[in-house]
């Protein structure tokens, strides 16, 4: 997996990116030069992750002394979470960046933010959250994309060291100028649809960054399967209950051939057994040279000489049609 990048100045949503709608409505000049393009972008979102895994994401700020700022999990989207309200989760307020090169997530708060490649996020989906004491209650549910990130310092190589990095972003209502600290906080009315652009831009622009591990191991299972592999441990053998077969070796190249045989025309041998114009040269093999005829076209006065269609004259003549030129 890719290190994901730590940044000190958040991109700008107008200078650093263009424009998906901008960039489908006009043919580039070309494709590997020019801004990336911004498929997404939120100014408001709640990013929650583990106590344990929130320094591997180093935009997540510092507890103050005094306790001023928390950082669990705020109302009104705390309510959805156990353990008394996400005690178990620390907070981090961002500015989501959906490019077409990487997700990027900035803190105003801490003056932090990270650039995380796609072929990181190894799983993201869509999460339900719903009231812990009053599951039945509309106004506090609400959806976030969950994310699942491993990048190359954040697991091992085996499966059993594997521990990624689970992060879940939710869009908020933004606190405004009228609304006070004293006031209920609501969950977003479009939480709902903000969620669901973020979730199907993450999906579109993860598709167009696969995996290069991935591609690797396709290259490897596509050589591994291109041909028939017969199990068994003597290469050459014959397979049993199929006459004539025999078994390849396991890396890929051709069955001895057959007894009696010269071995195996290739392209990279053919010339030895054909000249430029494609007559028959021969060429020596496992089985030695072929037998007289071999490779050789008869010509009509040897066809005729030798009976109708092969048979002796006057016999049997009758019972095969006679050729036509």
């Amino acid at each position: 997996m890719l290190p994901l990048t730590v940044i000190r100045s958040c991109p700008s949503a107008d200078n650093d990116f263009q424009p998906l709608s901008e960039y489908q409505a006009q043919t580039p000049d070309t494709f590997f030069d020019g801004k990336p393009i911004l498929y997404y972008h939120d100014e408001n979102v709640k990013a929650w992750v583990s106590a344990e895994q929130h320094e591997q994401l180093f935009f997540f700020s510092k507890a103050s002394e005094d306790g001023s700022a928390p950082l669990n999990p705020t109302p009104p989207e705390c309510y959805a979470l156990e353990n008394s309200y996400g005690k178990h989760l620390h907070e981090e307020k961002v500015e989501v960046f959906v490019g077409s090169n990487k997700l990027t997530l900035f803190s105003h708060m801490s003056g932090t933010g990270i650039e995380i490649p796609y072929p990181s996020v190894t799983l993201h989906a869509i999460k339900n959250f719903r009231h812990v004491e009053k599951p039945d209650d509309s106004m506090f549910k609400f959806i976030g994309v969950y994310l699942q990130l491993e990048f190359s310092s954040s697991g091992g190589d085996d499966d059993e060291s594997f521990d990624p990095i689970e992060l879940t972003l939710i869009p908020c209502n933004p606190l405004s100028n009228e609304q006070s600290s004293a006031d209920t906080p609501t969950i977003d009315p479009l939480n709902n649809e903000r969620t669901t652009a973020l979730f199907n831009q993450i999906s579109a622009c993860s598709n167009l960054h696969p995996d290069p591990q991935d591609e690797e191991n396709g290259d490897e299972e596509e050589g591994d399967f291109d041909r028939i592999i017969f199990e068994g441990n003597v290469e050459g053998g014959a397979v049993e209950g199929l006459p004539g077969v025999i078994m390849g070796d396991s890396n890929g190249g051709l069955p001895p051939p057959m007894p009696g045989s010269s071995g195996w025309i290739t392209a990279d041998n053919v010339d030895e057994y054909f000249d430029e114009e494609g007559n028959w040269i021969g060429g020596g093999g496992p089985g030695g040279e072929v037998g007289y005829g071999a490779g050789r076209v008869r010509t009509h006065d040897e066809v005729d000489r030798d009976g109708t269609n092969g048979h002796e004259n006057g016999e049997d003549v009758d019972s095969k049609r006679p050729r036509t030129e």
